[in-house]
């Protein structure tokens, strides 16, 4: 077996020719050649070699034996590898002398180091040299082979193997794997004189963002200045992909530099002028020039880069004012020359400093070549990997250890600097060490990651922002932004800049749902922060979990707490899932929730906690009164409150924020409470809450939220005065039967809730008044059973057809009345007063058609009609553009169901209207319509088909838009023009000229005998059977190709015949109109069923031509999507 090639830039072996992977090759200049038997070392010791040789820049050229080569690639070897490479590595393992190849080439390498100075490094792998040197053991057993098929060659491969061990090369032995690969990059270092900088032997993760950044420096390299950031938080792997990035790219440019820790360096005395001085020696090749002052050094660099492309590495930069004390501005940058910075600041670059940074002519050039590249932390599986490496020196774990190290491994959350660490200090450790280091770590974090990480914390600008990140770190990770702002806006913080300081600072995430999040270990430094405040947890700024409840039951807290959490449910379970113990909690009796251990716990505790602003107590029962209790409360959170009303002397006056849900609240107060600053107020899943509170005194109440109330009975008249409110959640209060009319004076509400209400039946004319509501969603309410629950909707009647909506604000954006029962005989006729809306709900309602005033609302983006099960037809649909393709996702339920999402014509353009489960639907107009085969008569059947007659038996047809089956006689199907048809039968009809069994047909239209005569129309029959059950994400398609023109038209159907007969097989028969000029005597015309997921076993084809006369069943008007190919 012969061994394949792969060059550094890795090209895709398995595509290889000999010549061109040689004539690449000999256009290069290789450092390494590295020779060894693949099926011993290939996926482990070789390949880790190898990756370490390369993220130094060594230039490296391996040898594997997977490619069968051409009967030239001896001379090529010898030609383009050894006589342009300095070394050769040759890997010793227990089957290398089984390799004919491989025992060739070493007598090829060998036989080149006589005539030259190329050097051997012979790298014995599991074997010992004397076992190579004398043939024992493994090479004893080959041999006995070799003497028997290739005696004429054994004797120079038994003398190959006897100089190459006497050269003395490097031996494992019992070293770990890492230490040895790190041995051998550091020799051919050496023997090589290069000077490249130290990355750690075995990377995992980076290949990803490598290529991208290779790619950026490789954009218009010749002529462009470029600027990247690569960016992340602490110890994620920045500075190892900016020095690998510098190894592998250094020969592309004439002066290069990396300069290390430029934020530690800059802060010390004259660390500026240093960090000048090695810059210009770098760039210099090691001329030395005396930098006196930092203006000195940057009239120097400027000196320097202007006459040759640089590479330039700024690693660990916090703030641009380093840079500009570093190089100045306006550096007039070589083109073609790339700068790098790594930095946990993302945010760091910007428009304004690059046209500072370069002059006009770079900075113009630059700005478009400026790039971020954000590092990610390691995906589970390579998080394992580089662990064990570290761990073990291999990248697979021994069994004893495999819970543990998946532990340790998920604690790390794919950080490379904590797996190296912790990796490293439980190597050689028993497994019983392993268990203890997971214990401690889970309390106290490890001290040399934490003090990389806190290098962010620590380069915040002030206490404000130290502040909010600590306070994000042990209340609202997982919360939404806005609620959060909302809460530390009330606690005096700027919290909007503040968090957008932590980002840029890569201490804080905002996700695609508004969440704030960041890297665990991140979250446990600034945990770590807050332990190290005091030995003595009472005098902590802020408390959770377990040392909240130590805190609480022993009353030991202080005035220095500002913030307690406590889920009291959460940290039970969590010590019954340490301890093995099963805990029951009912889903829906949260309210109910006993304590397992009976605990005393008193409000006496809070006593002395009186600057205590933020406090969660879910699920706690506190004894005594409330006197004492903190008075500076701005957000509280207490799920689970057993009292059945607010104590009367519970201060809470300063609340910005209170969170009551599953509480068991019958009032929520006795009498009207006075809370100025409260601007949300969460009560769902207060079962037992009969009637909301009075609300005169919540002047500033933006969001209130009583969801899943089942017991509520009565909104107070007071919601009235609410007037910045903007948020109400009135959702599955199933006892709820009106609203109060004052309702309608909620000028600020946007969005109100009903949903689920099933006893509602009146709602206040009132609504009308709402100028500001954009979402009204009314689902599953009981509106439909009283004509007075509609009174505020209507105007007046017509002959009873429906009522008019004209009295819903008309600010409506949303309206959602799914499962409302709604008939035709309450729906409207009239929807103009809606011109704002965008969405609209109708789906699971009885109704059988659409009203025609439907195409007036010109913002409608999405229509609903799902399971609408009575609908029959749909109107034209506002803004109705071309024919383009959007997406439609197959239901649950579906016979054919997919794994992806399919593409279907998109019938209604811009709006996105989704009808699954209309099962009767027929008919969207000016679109498709399906109707039963006997509506017309044989003529016409005739003409549009070219068949005498049509089966009539009944077949099942399925609708891709609907996701549902039709069982029904023929059914003739007319969209966009084309007019087709599914019915029973295995036999193309004798009136088609062209025939196939294949899927395509190919076939010149002959020369009329008239000048004036024209193709007019196709009519193509193809017989086919499903290839699967399952339907493929692609629509039915058939295509027509005017391979003269260059014309092509394409039709996608969105129904298909389902065969049921016993060779299943069904026709699927069409009527294809084409326009003048389209087609012509003389073109060569392609006729293609797209065969995705069925399967063709006959085609046929033919046309029609007429004397310039308009097509006489009146679809010549429609388009057929021509367009050129």
């Amino acid at each position: 077996m012969l061994e394949p090639c792969y060059y550094i830039k890795k090209y895709r072996t398995t595509s290889f020719s000999s010549s061109t992977a040689m004539s690449e090759i000999s256009r290069c200049t290789y450092h390494v050649f590295l020779s060894f038997r693949g099926e011993d070392t290939r996926k482990s010791f070789t390949d880790h070699l190898y990756t370490a040789l390369v993220h130094l820049g060594i230039q490296t050229f391996r040898d594997d034996e997977e490619i069968e080569r051409g009967n030239n690639i001896k001379d090529e070897i010898e030609k383009a590898i050894l006589h342009h490479s300095k070394i050769s590595i040759v890997v010793f393992s227990k089957n290398y002398a089984a390799s004919t190849w491989c025992l060739n080439e070493l007598v090829m390498i060998l036989e080149h180091k006589k005539s030259s100075k190329h050097i051997v490094l012979p790298v014995f792998y599991d074997v010992d040299p004397s076992q190579v040197k004398n043939q024992t053991g493994s090479y004893a057993e080959a041999f006995t082979q070799h003497e028997q098929n290739f005696e004429s060659m054994v004797q120079r491969w038994r003398n190959a193997l006897k100089e190459v061990a006497d050269i003395g090369g490097m031996v494992l032995q019992d070293r770990h794997e890492s230490q040895f690969i790190q041995d051998i990059v550091n020799e051919v270092q050496n023997k090589l004189h290069l000077i490249s900088l130290y990355v750690p032997p075995y990377l995992v993760g980076i290949d990803s963002l490598m290529t991208q950044i290779n790619q950026w420096l490789e954009q218009d390299g010749a002529n462009k200045v470029g600027i990247a950031t690569i960016c992340g938080i602490g110890g994620i792997g920045k500075t190892t992909i900016a020095k690998v990035v510098y190894n592998q790219n250094i020969p592309r440019f004439e002066g290069y530099s990396f300069l290390a820790d430029v934020r530690e360096t800059s802060q010390d005395c004259n660390g500026l002028v240093r960090l000048q001085r090695q810059l210009i020696s770098d760039i210099l090749k090691g001329k030395s020039h005396k930098i006196y002052n930092i203006d000195n050094g940057i009239n120097k660099i400027k000196e320097i880069v202007c006459c040759r492309r640089v590479l330039l590495v700024l690693d660990d930069v916090d703030e641009l004012g380093k840079i500009r004390k570093l190089m100045g501005t306006q550096i007039p940058f070589h083109p073609g020359s790339k700068i790098i910075i790594t930095s946990r600041n993302r945010c760091l670059l910007n428009a304004h400093f690059i046209s500072q940074m370069f002059d006009l002519e770079a900075s113009t050039s630059c700005g478009g070549l400026s790039k971020l590249f954000e590092v990610k932390e390691l995906a589970s599986s390579e998080s394992l990997q580089l662990f064990n490496w570290y761990a073990f020196g291999l990248n697979s774990v021994p069994k004893s250890s495999m819970a543990y190290a998946r532990s340790l491994v998920k604690h790390c959350g794919g950080l490379p600097l904590a797996l190296q660490v912790l990796g490293s200090s439980l190597s050689s450790k028993s497994v019983s060490s392993w268990k203890s280091a997971l214990e401690k770590l889970e309390e106290i974090p490890d001290s040399k990651i934490q003090e990389i990480l806190r290098i962010s914390y620590d380069s915040l600008e002030d206490d404000h922002d130290k502040n909010l990140f600590l306070d994000i770190v042990c209340l609202f990770i997982g919360k939404d932004r806005d609620y959060t702002t909302t809460i530390l806006d009330g606690c005096d913080f700027y919290t909007t800049i503040g968090i957008e300081n932590l980002v840029r600072r890569s201490l804080l995430i905002i996700n695609e749902k508004n969440k704030l999040t960041m890297h665990q270990m991140i979250r446990d430094m600034g945990r770590e922060i807050i332990r190290q405040e005091s030995s003595d947890i009472g005098k902590r700024s802020r408390l959770w979990h377990k040392n909240a409840f130590d805190v609480i039951r022993e009353k030991i807290g202080s005035r220095t707490v500002k913030c307690l959490t406590l889920d009291l449910k959460g940290l039970l379970e969590d010590k019954a899932k340490r301890t093995n113990t099963t805990l029951h909690f009912p889903k829906h009796s949260k309210s109910q929730f006993l304590m397992s251990n009976d605990v005393d716990m008193e409000t006496q505790a809070f006593a002395k906690m009186k600057r205590l602003k933020l406090l969660q107590l879910d699920y706690v029962r506190l004894k005594g009164d409330f006197k004492d209790f903190p008075k500076r409360l701005r957000w509280l959170r207490w799920r689970g409150f057993c009292m059945q009303s607010f104590p009367v002397d519970f201060d809470i006056n300063e609340l910005v924020v209170l969170d009551m849900r599953n509480s068991k609240l019958k009032q929520v107060w006795k009498d009207t409470e006075c809370l100025p600053n409260l601007k949300i107020l969460n009560l769902n899943h207060s079962h037992s809450l009969l009637k909301t509170p009075s609300f005169s005194g919540l002047p500033s109440l933006e969001k209130l939220m009583l969801k899943d109330c089942i017991n509520l009975v009565e909104v107070d008249q007071s919601i009235g005065e609410l007037k910045l409110l903007t948020f109400l959640n009135l959702k599955d209060c199933t006892s709820l039967r009106h609203l109060p009319r004052t309702i309608g004076s909620l000028i600020s509400l946007e969005e109100l809730i009903l949903s689920g209400c099933s006893r509602l039946d009146d709602v206040p004319r009132e609504l009308h008044n709402m100028e500001s509501l954009k979402v009204l969603n009314l689902d599953e309410t009981a509106i439909y059973q009283s004509r007075l629950g509609l009174h505020w909707l209507l105007l007046k009647r017509s002959k009873g057809l429906g009522f008019s909506w004209a009295s819903l604000p008309s600010s409506l954006v949303k309206l959602s009345l799914e499962s409302c029962k709604l008939s035709n005989d309450v729906m409207p006729n009239d929807l103009c007063n809606l011109a704002s809306l965008k969405s609209l709900n109708l789906s699971r309602n009885p109704i059988h058609y659409l009203p025609e005033s439907l195409k007036n609302l010109t913002k409608l983006e999405e229509l609903l009609l799902t399971s609408c099960t009575e609908l029959q037809m749909i109107p034209k649909l506002p803004v109705l553009l071309n024919v383009s393709e959007c997406k439609f996702i197959f239901g649950d339920n579906s016979p054919f169901r997919g794994s992806g999402i399919n593409n279907v014509p998109c019938f209604f353009s811009s709006t996105r209207c989704v009808i699954f489960g209309c099962e009767k639907l027929t008919e969207v107009e000016d679109l498709f319509k399906l109707e039963p085969i006997e509506n017309f008569e044989a003529e016409e059947i005739r003409r549009l088909f070219n068949v005498d007659s049509i089966n009539g038996n009944r077949l099942q047809l399925y609708s891709y838009l609907t996701d549902s089956i039709m069982l029904a006689t023929p059914q003739v199907l007319q969209e966009r023009g084309i007019t087709s048809t599914f019915v029973v039968g295995s036999e193309i009809p004798i009136g088609f000229k062209h025939r196939t069994n294949e899927h395509r047909i190919s076939f010149v239209l002959p020369t009329p005998a008239h000048p004036d005569e024209k193709i007019h129309r196709f009519s193509l029959c193809i017989v086919f059977s499903l290839a699967s059950d399952q339907m493929s994400e692609f629509l039915p398609c058939v295509h027509i190709f005017n391979e003269t023109k260059t014309i092509m038209l394409r039709y996608r159907s969105s129904f298909i015949g389902i065969p049921q007969t016993n060779d299943k097989t069904m026709l699927w028969l069409i009527h294809w109109p084409v326009t003048d000029f389209q087609f012509e005597g003389g073109d060569l015309v392609s006729c293609m069923v797209v065969p995705i997921h069925l399967s063709i076993r006959k085609f046929g084809v033919t046309y029609e031509s007429e004397h310039n006369i308009g097509y006489e069943y009146g679809f010549s008007h429609l388009s057929t999507g021509m367009s050129r190919y």
